[in-house]
């Protein structure tokens, strides 16, 4: 238990960092679900496909939270997927309401008028870069510290084994003496034995 909470504790920092970075992925992916909805309550396909990366944004960062809660390698995996999987959708997503707007707005389908239209989408495509850009360092501090948590936990368990190995030989050392002792005691008591023998003999 104090080895793990002193590997906790010198990763403070880090995960602090990681904290804030995945608080902030979260309220960026639920702020990014308004400019959505509002377009098309009842989104189009491609409104469904810019709901799912912001879910895939939620769940990345919720992963990450509980994966570096739980120090779990499989949580990190499936953590490092799933921001993978949000940042080539943000990519994809910031690429065509940029670069493809009008294509996008037909696609969007919204009945609002033109110039809302434009407003909306541009300030979906900058919540998209924002948390492109909020992933790709959280996905990076993730990796760094789960890096620097397996060396300590490896130097922690390495440190364990020679105590072990060193407790282990320290008893190894104190059972031969206590045999030892134990045999000089008997042969003690033999040698008294004979003796006390030897001057019964020389009385008679």
């Amino acid at each position: 238990m104090a080895s793990s909470s002193s590997l906790r504790s010198s990763c403070s920092f880090p995960n602090l960092l990681l904290w804030l970075l995945n608080l902030s992925l979260l309220a960026l992916a639920a702020a990014a679900l308004a400019p959505a909805l509002l377009l098309r309550p009842r989104p189009t396909p491609f409104g469904w496909a810019l709901l799912s990366v912001h879910a895939a944004t939620l769940l990345s960062a919720l992963a990450s939270l509980h994966a570096h809660l739980a120090h779990r390698r499989l949580c990190c995996h499936a953590h490092a997927a799933l921001a993978v999987a949000a940042l080539c959708g943000h990519a994809l997503a910031s690429y065509a309401l940029l670069l493809r707007r009008d294509r996008s707005l037909a696609l969007l389908a919204s009945a609002r008028d033109r110039r809302e239209q434009v407003a909306l989408v541009l300030l979906e495509a900058a919540l998209l870069l924002a948390m492109f850009l909020v992933q790709a360092v959280a996905l990076a501090a993730a990796c760094a510290v789960d890096r620097r948590w397996a060396r300590e936990h490896e130097a922690a368990e390495a440190e364990k084994a020679a105590a072990a190995r060193k407790r282990e030989r320290k008893m190894t050392r104190v059972r031969a003496e206590e045999a030892q002792a134990g045999v000089g005691a008997v042969d003690e008591e033999k040698a008294t034995s004979g003796k006390v023998v030897l001057r019964g003999n020389d009385e008679e």
